[in-house]
């Protein structure tokens, strides 16, 4: 896959175990299990956007806007198999078709921590909702 290519190898990080002090502070906390809903909204709210980007398009004619604001590309002009982002766009496209709709968005980090949760979350999700949640280009580098 052309995800593969030229990825850097992330420290997979084991979340159902407790990070060692050295990664970071740590906390204590109570709260109602009973809330957990609300709490999952609250993640969503504030990781959500992070994680999952913001909409770029759920058209045809979005997704051609889109690809010639962020990347210059005329995709109904003279685009071919091979080019840059050509991949993306067919896979985005492919999306629209079935019914979904394509988000953008970008990680910045100083330390890998959120590009290996975004990998591991993305992964999940792919694996669970094999058809209402693709990767198209989530090549995280440093």
């Amino acid at each position: 896959m052309r995800e593969m290519q030229n990825k850097k190898k992330w420290k997979k990080l084991d979340l159902t175990k407790e990070i060692p002090s050295t990664h970071g502070s740590s906390y204590l906390l109570a709260r109602d299990a009973k809330l957990e809903e609300c709490q999952k909204d609250i993640l969503y709210e504030l990781l959500g956007p992070v994680f999952f980007g913001k909409k770029a398009a759920e058209t045809e004619e979005e997704l051609a806007a889109f690809f010639g604001e962020q990347y210059g590309i005329d995709v109904r002009g003279d685009f071919y198999e091979g080019d840059e982002h050509y991949e993306d766009y067919r896979e985005a496209q492919q999306a629209i078709a079935e019914g979904m709709v394509v988000y953008e968005g970008s990680i910045e980090f100083d330390e890998n921590v959120l590009a290996e949760l975004a990998e591991q979350l993305w992964d999940r999700m792919e694996q669970q909702r094999k058809s209402s949640f693709r990767k198209i280009n989530t090549l995280l580098e440093e």
